[in-house]
Formats: structure tokens, C-alpha cells, sequence
């Protein structure tokens, strides 16, 4: 029987999230309420007997390490189980900061050869779906592959993408990364199965330049080996996320409400660390008398006294009496106090809504800055931010974190952003 390990690529922040990356990698980022982005990779290793993770991450790790964890939420600690985080280091000879995935995974092939699998599978951590890898990794076996990738159909903004073509035996025959004119609808979902000694000669290969130059970019060697090795090409048919802007990180959002919602989460059967960071799990969430909640997903800890609709709260979100909040992403801890209104609000954790300010109300106007991000009329409030009672705050506005009461005495325009005067700090 083949043995396959996995590695998970975690640790890019991905600047189209804004402030929701500004003190996390983009894999720590909280989804569906009591998740992290992370959360999804893992379970999928996890159902498709991965026993062996590796996560190579870079920018601000400390979140996603305390989310992970041991790995026990996943059922990855014992004898012959094991997640182990890979950050870049820096030490005597050959180490330094990760400039790419492919350098990523160079500097860790003492990880890979020390557990000398017959196989690697290498997943993005920031993507958003449920897949079952054990399929996959019958095909890789059967087809006698060197590499065999995942694709799914993207009709509609293949360009985002890398996009492979196929020939009737399932090979990829060329690969383009995001180019404006797709020559089919197969974007790469970022999921790979490499055989170990192929991996292991190819980030040679890349790093010492012998085709031509050195590259650290995974679709570059992807790319240069295709020539000379067994690539083969996995197509899945499911929900399937990248989530890269706010405005699709929104949508996504709304995907998980209805009846019945379009994608089911306890169908998915996502595992998570519920307990990361506390000593015992939050209590049922309460909705008080006076509370009006339709269309919602409320976690754990919540306590409701006035209107919520067609939002997704985190544990421990206080709604306060005659507070409305209305197709809002409001992570943990964040408080709506008595007679705020919020509508089409992400909140990062730890803010509060002062009394009567209305968040998401005006006209439309594209985020100034984010204007290819922030479209759909969201407003994005950083972490640990109070807005100030009576408060008006208009359209595609963000907050960045640890932003003062006073710098929002005045109204924020639809599409303007204000920020702290250069404070920098780390966050959960």
C-alpha cells in the first residue's frame, strides 16, 4: 500500500482581505462562523487517512498555531500521527525567509526524506471546499503518475487561475498561470500529488537554476516539468472556494444560509479546534425575550435581545435590545449595543458597536481603497475597534484596526477608509 504525507500551504496573507489579513495569514481567517479557513485542508487530509501534516507557514503564524494546535482536533496526534509547523528560519548555511512555495518546500525536504513517503500531497490552506483525496490518490497510483494535479470548471473567471488542458487520457498538456485568454475552464485547485523522488529532483532542479534559471514559484516548476515527466490531471465536481476578495468572502457567506442552503457545513462535516484558546467550550447561545432571529447561523455564546437576519455570528456575540443586524459576518466577541443598526457588516473580533450607530447605510460608491475587493456595499471593521455611539458609517467603508473613537466622530463616506496614525501590533 502506498504511503502518502501531506503539506499545507498556510502562510500567505493574500492583501485583497484587507484588515481580515492585516495580523493573520489568510488560513487563519474565521469562515462559517466557528471555523478557520485552515479547517477545511485539514479536514480533507484528515478523511482521506493522511497521518502526517506538515504546514509551512510564514506571515504571522502565531494564529494558525494556536488554532492547530497538536493537531488533535484532527485526529493527528500519536505514535504514528503527527502535524508539524515548517516556519522558514534562519541559521547557519542555507536558510531564510520562504520566497515562493516551490522554496517552501525546498527548504523542508529533510521533513519529506526523513518520512520517506511514496507520495506528497500538497494543498493550499486558504481555499474553501470538501473533498475526499483518497479518489485522487487512487488515480495517481493507477495512471503511474509523476505529478497529478486537481482542477475544477471554472466558466466564468477562469483567468483568476491556473488552467491546465487536458488530452483523452486525462494528461496535462499545458499549463498557463491566470492568462487573459483561457484556452479551457480548468482552474487548479492548488491540491497536488507528487511522487516523493520526482518532488524531491524537481525543487532541485528549480533551485540551482539547471533549466535556465532558478525559480521559488510552484507553477513554475509545475510548468518545467511537464516536458519530461507523467502529469496527469483530476477533475472534481463539488463547491469549491478561493474566497480571494471581501466581496466574494461575503457572497460565499450568504451561500451557507436558506433552506436549503446551497452549501451545507454539517454536511461537509468540517472538524475544527473549538476549544483553541479557552479552557472549556462556550455555553448554548441564548436569544432573549424581545429577540428576533431568521435566516442565521448563531454560534455558541451568543446572546441575542434584538433583530438578527441573514448574518453569520462567531461565539460570544452580544446583540444588544433594539439592535438590528442584517446580513452581517460578525466574528468573536464583537457587541452590537442597544439601537445599532448594521447592514452588511464584517467585523473582525473584539469590536464594539456603540449605541444608535448605523453601519451600512447610503449610496454605493467602490472602496477607494480596495476597489477591486470591496464593490457589493459591505463594510469591513478591523479587530479590537470600538465605533462610537451615534456613529454613521456609510458603504464599502473599512476600518482599520485599533482605529480611535475620535477619528470617527464624523460620518465615513461610502467607499473612504481611516486608519490608526502608524500603530502596529499582533492578533488572534
Amino acid at each position: 500500500m502506498r504511503k502518502a504525507i501531506g503539506i499545507v500551504f498556510a502562510g500567505g496573507r493574500v492583501e485583497d482581505l484587507s484588515v481580515l489579513t492585516e495580523r493573520r495569514p489568510k488560513a487563519a481567517v474565521v469562515f462559517g462562523g466557528i471555523y478557520r479557513t485552515i479547517d477545511f485542508a485539514m479536514t480533507n487530509l484528515a478523511r482521506a487517512g493522511i497521518d502526517h501534516v506538515g504546514i509551512l507557514t510564514q506571515y504571522r503564524p502565531s494564529p494558525l498555531m494556536d488554532h492547530v494546535g497538536t493537531g488533535s482536533a484532527w485526529d493527528l496526534v500519536g505514535a504514528t500521527r503527527a502535524v508539524r509547523f515548517l516556519p522558514p528560519y534562519l541559521g547557519i548555511g542555507s536558510s531564510e525567509w520562504y520566497r515562493g512555495p516551490a522554496d517552501a518546500l525546498y527548504q523542508n525536504l529533510d521533513f519529506i526524506e526523513r518520512l520517506a513517503p511514496d507520495d506528497v500531497l500538497a494543498v493550499s490552506g486558504d481555499h474553501v471546499y470538501a473533498m475526499d483525496y483518497r479518489p485522487l490518490l487512487d488515480y495517481h497510483a493507477e495512471q503511474d503518475a509523476d505529478l497529478t494535479m486537481a482542477f475544477v470548471e471554472r466558466a466564468n473567471d477562469a483567468h483568476r487561475f491556473g488552467i491546465g488542458e487536458l488530452n483523452d487520457a486525462g494528461q496535462v498538456v499545458a499549463f498557463s498561470e491566470k492568462p487573459r485568454q483561457p484556452r479551457s475552464h480548468l482552474a487548479s485547485m492548488s491540491v497536488y500529488v507528487f511522487r516523493r523522488a520526482v518532488l524531491i529532483e524537481e525543487l532541485r532542479r528549480a533551485e540551482r537554476g539547471l533549466d535556465g534559471t532558478a525559480t521559488h514559484q510552484i507553477h513554475e516548476v509545475l510548468r518545467r516539468m511537464m516536458p519530461r515527466r507523467r502529469v496527469y490531471g483530476w477533475v472534481y465536481h463539488g463547491d469549491w472556494a478561493y474566497t480571494r476578495t471581501l466581496d466574494e468572502y461575503h457572497a460565499f457567506h450568504r451561500r451557507l444560509l436558506g433552506e436549503p442552503p446551497a452549501i451545507d457545513l454539517a454536511a461537509w462535516q468540517v472538524r475544527s479546534n473549538t476549544l483553541a484558546r479557552r479552557a472549556a467550550p462556550p455555553p448554548p447561545a441564548r436569544c432573549l425575550p424581545g429577540a428576533c432571529v431568521e435566516n442565521s447561523l448563531l454560534a455558541p455564546g451568543c446572546v441575542v435581545r434584538g433583530t438578527v437576519r441573514d448574518s453569520v455570528l462567531s461565539p460570544g456575540v452580544v446583540v444588544g435590545a433594539g439592535a438590528e443586524v442584517v446580513d452581517s459576518i460578525l466574528w468573536d466577541n464583537v457587541v452590537v449595543e442597544p439601537g445599532a443598526s448594521l447592514r452588511g457588516v464584517i467585523s473582525d473580533k473584539r469590536v464594539v458597536f456603540g449605541r444608535d450607530c448605523r453601519a451600512g447605510e447610503g449610496e454605493i460608491r467602490p472602496s477607494e481603497e480596495m476597489p477591486a475587493s470591496l464593490t457589493g456595499g459591505s463594510v469591513v471593521v478591523g479587530m479590537d475597534v470600538r465605533i462610537p455611539p451615534g456613529a454613521r458609517i456609510g458603504r464599502n467603508c473599512i476600518v482599520h484596526p485599533d482605529t480611535p473613537e475620535s477619528a470617527l466622530a464624523a460620518p465615513l463616506n461610502s467607499g473612504a477608509s481611516v486608519r490608526p496614525s502608524g500603530r502596529a501590533g499582533g492578533g488572534r
